[in-house]
Parts: C-alpha cells; sequence; structure tokens
C-alpha cells in the first residue's frame, strides 16, 4: 500500500469539539478539584457533568480496579482503604480523583460506561476533597466560615465542622477520637491532591513551638490510621513520582508514601500503553474508523519491519524484528491517529522534566498541534514527532513551556529550522528540485523535528564541552522507526540525517546518538572561520589544484588573463582552461570575450587560430567548488586552533568527517567543471564560435583534460585530429593544381595547419611530418633538401626547370624526424626529372679478410655457411573481425598502423538490423561524418 491510498487522519479523524474549535487553553485540560466541588459554572462542562466526564473517559484497567475496590469499601466491603496514587505520565491524578468524586455521589452513571457497568453501590455517600495547590495557610471561607487548617476544611464538607472547630482555629492536629468523630459510621470518602506542595509551604507557617506543616503531617498519619479502621471510610491520595517533583524534599515524600501500609495500596490508574486509548478518548469526539487505522498501522508497520530486518546484525536479530512486526502493528492501530512514538517521547523523556504537566500540559500540547494540522490541512496519515508543526505559533510555544526550554531554544528555531535561511529549510528545497517525488514530504524537517522531541528529558549524558548534563537523544534506528512513512524510506533517511549532521549548526552527534543542544556545534565553528576566509584565496587554491591536475598535459594552458597568455604561432593544439569568473559573464560578453581570446594576440590577429581551444567552465560548477574549497580552509583553520577552541575529540572526528564530504564535493565539482570546448570557426561576418558539449555523451575517460581530450578526438563528428593522409597534404595546399602549385615548402604546410580555419586541427605537427614521410615513400611527392632551393624557387616562378632527381628523394624511406622544417620543401613527382643521374657502382662483396675480430662482432666458425633462400614478404593481409563499439575503438590503434604501414586500407563494413535503419539517422550519423574525414564511401544505397 502507499501513501496514496491513505488518507490523511483529518480525513477519517472527528476531533473533540473543544479541539475542533481551537479551544485548547491549558484550563480546558485541567481540572480543579475544589471548583468541581463547589459546582462553579467556570469548570468546563466536560468535567463539571458527570455523564460529559464518563464520556471522554477511558476505564483502563487499572482504574475499573481503583473505582471498583473504593466503592467496595465503602459499602462496607473488605480491602485498602487508604489508597496512593502514583503519577506516570498520563497518569491524571486530578482526573482519576474526580472520577472517584462523580461514581461516589452517584455510582449509577457508571453503567452507561463500558467497563463501569456492575461496580458496587455505596448508596449516598459524603465527599470531602483537599486540592492542596490552591489551598492557602491562611483563612479561607467556606460556606459562611473561616477555617484555617486540612482537618477543618474537610469537616466543614462532611458537616461536622464544630467536631474540629478548636482544633481548625488553634491549628493544632486533632486526636484519634476526633478524627474517628468526624469520620462516623457513614460511607464517607476523602480525597486529597496535591498534599506535598500544601505540606511543603505549611512548613513556613509557625504554629507555637511548631509548624503547621509538622501539624499537617501529624494529622495525615493519625487520619490514614482511623480510616483503615473503619468500616465505611476511604482515603485516597496522589503522590508524585520522584524527588525531583517533590521540590526536593526526600524526607517529606518518604513520609506521605509510609500512609500506606502495604505495596498493593499504590495504585498506577494509567500504565503501560494505557495510555494510548487514554488519550484518544479525550481528544477524539469518537473512535476512529478501524479499516482505516488498521490500513495505516499495515503499512507503517511493514516500512518499520523492513528498517529493522536491514538493520539486523544477526539472525537471530532479524527474527526478533519479523517477530515483533505484530506488536508494532498493533501498538499504531491502538494510538491511531497518534503515533506511538511521540507519546512514548512525551511518557518515558518529557515526563522527567520537572515543569511538565503529565496529563494536562500533554493533552493540551497534543490538542494544540490537531487543531493546527486540521485547520491548516496539513496533516499525514499518523501524528507523529515528525509532524509537530513547529512553524504554527502556538504549538511551538506549547511545545517550549511543556519543556522548559522557550528561551534557550529560539536561535536553534531562528538558524535551523524556521528563519528565513534555515539549514532544514535549504535542504528540503534542493531535495525537492533533485526528486520531485519528495516534494510536500519535507524529509529533513520531519527527521529534525523528531531529533528535537528527543532532545528533552530522559536519561542525561555528561556534557563534552564541559556544560550541563545534555539529553542523551536518539539513536539512529530509534529514529528510523518514528519517521518512516511510505513516501520516506530509510535510505532517503539517512542521506538526509547525513546532510543535517553535516548543515545544522545546533544539532550535536557523539557518534551514536543525536541531540539538539543550545549551545553551537562544530558545523557553527566552521561556519564562523569560513566567514573570514578571503575569496582570492579559494581561487588561488583551485587554481593550484586545477595546475596540479593538468601538469605533464600537452598544450593545457590554466586561466588566461590576457590573450598574450595564450602562445601564437604554437604548432600543437592548445586548450586554454578558462577562469572561474568567465562562467559569471553574461552570454554576450562571453562570446565577445572568447572571440577576443581566439583573434587577437595582444594587440595584434592571432595568425594560428586553428590552434587553441577554450575548455569553458560551468556556471552550475563554480559556486559549488569555491564553496568546498572555503569550506576546507576553514576546517583546516578549526584544526590549527582545535586547542584555542577547546574542539573535543568527538568534534574532532566530526571534522574528519567533514573534510572527507567537502573534498568529495570538491572532486565531483572538478570533474564537472569544464564541460565544454569553444572552437574558431570562419563565418560569413568573421569569426564565428563553435561550441562543444559534453552533455549527454558517453565518454570512457574520467579525468578533466583527458575527457575534453576524448571529446575532440573520438566524439563523432571529431575535430581533434592526431594523424592526417599524404592526399589531404596535397589536396588542401593545392600542389599540382597549376604550374605555380608544383612546390610547397615545408613550413608554410605546416603553418597552414594551424593558421587556416578549416583545415583539420592536429593535435601537432607531427602528424603532418608523418604524412609528408609516407607521402615521399609512396611516391606522391618528393622532398627537397635546402641543397635544392634554387631549383624550386624556379618552378614556384613558372620556369620548366625539373628538379634533378639527385635533389629530391621519392619512393624511399624518410624517417619524419630527419625532415627539416625550415628549409626543405615538397614537391610533385611531375616536376621531378625522370632520367635517372650517373653514378658510381657500389663495389660487390668480396671475402673478408684475414685478422682479428672485431670487438662485439661474431667471431668466423670453421668455414663458410650458404645462406638459405630468404622467404618472400607477405604483400596482402586480409582480416575479417566482428566488433562492439567498445572494440572498435580498442582496435582502432592496431589498425590505424597497418594503415600506415601499407597507405591506405580497404575496409568493408557489413552491418545487420533486423528491424532495418533509419534513412536520416544513416545519413546523419554515418555516412555524413564519414565523408567529413575524407573517407572514400563506395555504398549500395
Amino acid at each position: 500500500m502507499t501513501t496514496h491510498q491513505l488518507r490523511p487522519w483529518s480525513q477519517i479523524v472527528y476531533l473533540h469539539p473543544d479541539v475542533e474549535s481551537g479551544n485548547t487553553a491549558l484550563a480546558t485540560y485541567a481540572i480543579d478539584l475544589g471548583a468541581l466541588v463547589r459546582g462553579e459554572s467556570g469548570v468546563p462542562a466536560v468535567y463539571r457533568q458527570p455523564s460529559a466526564f464518563f464520556a471522554a473517559t477511558y476505564l483502563t484497567g487499572g482504574l475499573q480496579r481503583l473505582l471498583n475496590d473504593v466503592l467496595r469499601c465503602l459499602a462496607g466491603g473488605s480491602g485498602d482503604r487508604v489508597l496512593q496514587l502514583r503519577s506516570p505520565f498520563g497518569g491524571g491524578k486530578s482526573h482519576t480523583l474526580a472520577a472517584l468524586y462523580h461514581a461516589a455521589r452517584d455510582s449509577s452513571v457508571l453503567d452507561g460506561v463500558p467497563g463501569g457497568a456492575g461496580l458496587p453501590d455505596p448508596g449516598p455517600v459524603r465527599v470531602a476533597v483537599f486540592d492542596g495547590e490552591k489551598f492557602g495557610v491562611r483563612d479561607r471561607e467556606f460556606q459562611g466560615r473561616q477555617v484555617q487548617t486540612v482537618w477543618g476544611f474537610l469537616a466543614a464538607q462532611l458537616g461536622c465542622y464544630e467536631v474540629m472547630e478548636y482544633y481548625d482555629r488553634s491549628r493544632g492536629a486533632p486526636g484519634g477520637d476526633e478524627i474517628a468523630e468526624m469520620l462516623g459510621n457513614l460511607p464517607t470518602l476523602i480525597l486529597l491532591d496535591e498534599m506535598l506542595q500544601y505540606v511543603e509551604r505549611a512548613d513556613a507557617e509557625p504554629v507555637q513551638d511548631s509548624t503547621l506543616g509538622r501539624q499537617t503531617q501529624n494529622f495525615l498519619q493519625t487520619l490514614s490510621t482511623e480510616v483503615a479502621g473503619r468500616s465505611h471510610a476511604v482515603l485516597v491520595y496522589s503522590l508524585q513520582a520522584s524527588a525531583t517533583e517533590a521540590f526536593g524534599n526526600v524526607a517529606l515524600l518518604k513520609m506521605l508514601d509510609h500512609l500506606t501500609a502495604r505495596v498493593d495500596a499504590k495504585r498506577e490508574p494509567v500504565a503501560g500503553d494505557d495510555i494510548l486509548p487514554v488519550v484518544r478518548r479525550r481528544l477524539l469526539a469518537q473512535t476512529p474508523d478501524l479499516t482505516a487505522a488498521a490500513a495505516a498501522a499495515d503499512t507503517y508497520a511493514a516500512e518499520i519491519t523492513k528498517m529493522r530486518v536491514a538493520h539486523a546484525v544477526t539472525e537471530t536479530d532479524r527474527k526478533t524484528a519479523q517477530d515483533e512486526s505484530v506488536l508494532v502493528r498493533k501498538r499504531l492501530m491502538d494510538a491511531y491517529p497518534f503515533h506511538p512514538a511521540l507519546i512514548d517521547i512525551m511518557r518515558e523523556r518529557w515526563a522527567s522534566i520537572p515543569d511538565f504537566q503529565r496529563t494536562r500540559g500533554a493533552l493540551r500540547f497534543l490538542a494544540v498541534c490537531l487543531h493546527a494540522l486540521k485547520r491548516d490541512q496539513a496533516a499525514s496519515v499518523f501524528l507523529g514527532p515528525g509532524d509537530i508543526p513547529l512553524a504554527d505559533a502556538d504549538v511551538a510555544q506549547a511545545l517550549f513551556t511543556e519543556v522548559g526550554q522557550r528561551e534557550p531554544f529560539r536561535a536553534v528555531l531562528q538558524r535551523d529550522f524556521l528563519g528565513p535561511n534555515a539549514r532544514i529549510k535549504r535542504i528540503d528545497d534542493r531535495m525537492a528540485s533533485e526528486r520531485p517525488a519528495l516534494s510536500g514530504v519535507n524529509p529533513a524537517m520531519r527527521i529534525a523535528t523528531t531529533i528535537l522531541t528527543y532532545s528533552f528529558g530522559g536519561p542525561l549524558t555528561p556534557d563534552a564541552q564541559g556544560g550541563d548534563p545534555m539529553a542523551r537523544g536518539v539513536t539512529e534506528n530509534e529514529l528510523l522507526a518514528s519517521v518512516l512513512t511510505p513516501d520516506l524510506d530509510s535510505i532517503t533517511a539517512q542521506a538526509v540525517l547525513k546532510e543535517l549532521r553535516e548543515q545544522c549548526l545546533y544539532l550535536h552527534y557523539d557518534g551514536a546518538h543525536y541531540v539538539f543542544k543550545t549551545t553551537p556545534n562544530v558545523t557553527q565553528l566552521i561556519e564562523d572561520h569560513v566567514q573570514v576566509v578571503a575569496a582570492s584565496d579559494v581561487d588561488k587554491f583551485i587554481e593550484e589544484q586545477l595546475t596540479n591536475r593538468l601538469q605533464g598535459r600537452s598544450g593545457a594552458l590554466i586561466w588566461p588573463k590576457r590573450s598574450q597568455d595564450i602562445p601564437d604561432r604554437e604548432r600543437r593544439f592548445q586548450l586554454a582552461y578558462l577562469p572561474l569568473d568567465f562562467a559569471m559573464l553574461p552570454a554576450a560578453a562571453q562570446t565577445q570575450r572568447a572571440i577576443e581570446l581566439h583573434g587577437q594576440y595582444g594587440d595584434v590577429p592571432r595568425r594560428f587560430r586553428n590552434g587553441v581551444g577554450l575548455a569553458v567552465p560551468e556556471s552550475a560548477q563554480v559556486e559549488p567548488l569555491r564553496s568546498a574549497v572555503r569550506y576546507l580552509k576553514a576546517i583546516e583553520r578549526v584544526r590549527e586552533k582545535h586547542q584555542q577552541l577547546n574542539v573535543t575529540t568527538a568534534q574532532m572526528e566530526q571534522l574528519k568527517e567533514r573534510e572527507r564530504t567537502e573534498k568529495d564535493k570538491m572532486e565531483s565539482a572538478f570533474r564537472q567543471l569544464y564541460q565544454a570546448v569553444w572552437l574558431p570557426v570562419a563565418g560569413t561576418g568573421g569569426l564565428e564560435i563553435e561550441k562543444v558539449t559534453l552533455s549527454g555523451r558517453p565518454l570512457q575517460a574520467t579525468t578533466v583534460h583527458e575527457r575534453l581530450t576524448e571529446l575532440l578526438t573520438v566524439v563523432s563528428p571529431p575535430r581533434l585530429f592526431s594523424s592526417v593522409t599524404p592526399d589531404k597534404v596535397i589536396d588542401l595546399m593545392a600542389l599540382g593544381m597549376a604550374a605555380d602549385r608544383q612546390a610547397v615548402a615545408i613550413d608554410k604546410v605546416l603553418d597552414s595547419f594551424y593558421e587556416v580555419l578549416g583545415f583539420p586541427r592536429l593535435d601537432s605537427d607531427v602528424a603532418v611530418l608523418r604524412a609528408i614521410a609516407l607521402g615521399v615513400r609512396e611516391g606522391k611527392f618528393g622532398y627537397v633538401g635546402r641543397s635544392g632551393k634554387e631549383a624550386v624557387d624556379r618552378l614556384a616562378e613558372g620556369g620548366g626547370y625539373l628538379v634533378h632527381p639527385n635533389l629530391a628523394r621519392i619512393g624511399v624511406e624518410l624517417p619524419h624526424e630527419e625532415i627539416d622544417i625550415g628549409g626543405a620543401f615538397l614537391v610533385m613527382p611531375e616536376a621531378i626529372d625522370k632520367q635517372p643521374a650517373p653514378g658510381p657502382t657500389p663495389p660487390e662483396p668480396g671475402p673478408t679478410p684475414p685478422g682479428p675480430t672485431p670487438p662485439g662482432a661474431t667471431p668466423p666458425g670453421p668455414g663458410p655457411v650458404s645462406p638459405g633462400p630468404t622467404p618472400p614478404a607477405q604483400t596482402k593481409i586480409t582480416l575479417r573481425l566482428r566488433m562492439t563499439r567498445q572494440q572498435l575503438y580498442n582496435s582502432f590503434n592496431a589498425i590505424g598502423n597497418l594503415a600506415v604501414e601499407s597507405g591506405s586500407i580497404d575496409v568493408t563494413v557489413v552491418a545487420h538490423k533486423p528491424g532495418g535503419f533509419d534513412a536520416v539517422w544513416l545519413r546523419n550519423a554515418v555516412l555524413e561524418p564519414l565523408e567529413e574525414a575524407d573517407v572514400e564511401v563506395d555504398t549500395d544505397l
């Protein structure tokens, strides 16, 4: 199943009217027990009216058992009569006390509640409630009289204030008899909430030689004893879960804890996954559609299980991950539309924060999220930790208020999450442009928000920088299990996580855990030093790197700033790599600058225009390259100052990792930096530019210069050649075309190939010299050295003088290394006298005279050895080859050697295609390139 088949929860789930309307004030989720008892209209109806209260209350197993035990004891049955409520996340102490209050006053309201039917009915019950959070140490008016103490307030509610009046006035704790008289024999329920807070305050109030706090402790101990001995009385009181929440008063917490006689009397109405339906019941108007919940749970459970199996190290781990998939699915379905990971974070992490209000604060935060997401139509399939809309001001305030970090995290939100140049947003924008399928998924924001939720509460670890201990954070596996969706797979999530680690300024990573802190990370240290890296230093470094990469490459020129930086009259092809700033010029300015470099050599016209190409930098790669170099230089500066900056060992490792990343970026930018070569061509209006680009061309080479060389020499049609034929020399120099074109100076031939636009571009003049040597051997023209210059000059003037055969070499081997470039000529065979000149006849070889054998020679044997007949040389070679394109490339040199040795070769190419060749393609891709290469083609087309 894919996400397009799963609908957002906002289209399926009906929210509670309070949530739907946006009535998410904290008071909406806080029960004021005192106001509830007094029946004040300001108490929300969901708490004030018993039927509405139980409609919004999920009877967990613990709460159902508690109601049963309390009602049974009130009815005179057996059981623990002094009960302590513990308050883990979602426990809802006040909510549980309110449930006991409503049920004791009228147990019939439970009949229509799932799990509530059949509970004991004690009949009329006297109920007294004390809320220690609201009750002060001064006089308090109740039903027309002033009360000053807990015992006075309880007696007034039970209708027997006169029993406690003296003790209330004197603020001295009553004895057991007075408390027994107050309890009487009628069913009586006493509910005490937040007693620790009240006793802590009362300890500061003197009462004769004691304090009101000590008197209150005395009263509570006596009260618990008397209640335990009565047949129809029950005392239920709430207690904080830890010393931290008890304001550090461990002794007081311990005393209150010991009021209960047995461990079984300590109740936790909401435990474990009970919180999932509790939250749903309070925030949703009705149970979500089970079909939709099952579909969502199936899909997400499959993604989580697939990730866990892929990350499993052993076969046992893999099997465990597969076995647990059923539990994962059940939790997802039970929590829908909430992702259980979000509830777990609030219960296991945030609950340890002193300022976090386990029930009211948690419910309000979730309500604000639900309301904002539905209002803005931004809901996903689940509401998970990554779906918290931090951009909503109410949501952000609710979150940071609950975790007690509203002010410290302002900079974190501004620079990493929500600011105009926030790092996380930049990652999402770039990924959406590169991969449209991720548009709207916002993987970076999703993952970073999840990490943020794990950054509060839970076990603390020492700060490596010596600061306050920080939250443990989240491991990669925990994180992936919280963020994966059908639209965000684990591979993409891991890639995004790497970018977050490199770019966020406040995200810390210790090698195992990710956590956001208010102190900058190593990225911020790098950023601080990036600002002081000079642009000139960056470009200088790039120029040095490019120089090193092109070292030893013939004809490679680095960043010419003026036309005279490109040498003229060099008989070789020169490729000038233009500076980075060239890429930043407008198109018209680029063309004008290129024509200037091709056409001018300082103040004079360039002669060897056909021997220059311009490697043009790609504008899209300039800034990535400069950025990578800038960061590399900043990293180096941080490393040099690591002691001064108090860089930790973990941060040094992060520096190395970041350095590797930036080096990879630099290498990638270098490979893609030069994507085009601009060549000069003759146009109707003068010099024009031909732009040859790499785009879409399959190349074998990987380095900068080799790629561009392959582009010019291999990619069809080639623009740069390493050889030329004698016939091509004759044709281009128009030899033999007229009486005055019977000879040409060799240096003029060489210069012409580099001067004349339209001549084949040659990588070096050796190509021409080899063609001359081949032409002389084949008798296509003769070679005349300096001694024949006068005869050649006359021949060029149109005279009838023929070059004497003794002055011309033709039909013989002529090593190209021996060709005299400065004074030699080529002459056509017609201009060479056919009469051989008389000359001395070489002597016949005679017998070897006797004497010692010269050093290095083979000594003579015992007698002459007659050499055998010399086998005739093979004059014809036939090769039949079947080749792929790559094999053709690989065999090019071998076939070329054969062509050089024989002068020319006949090649028959037979190609078959079952569907037939497209005629237009055949013309454009095959025949025209062959014609441009001056290959004679005899075809059956």
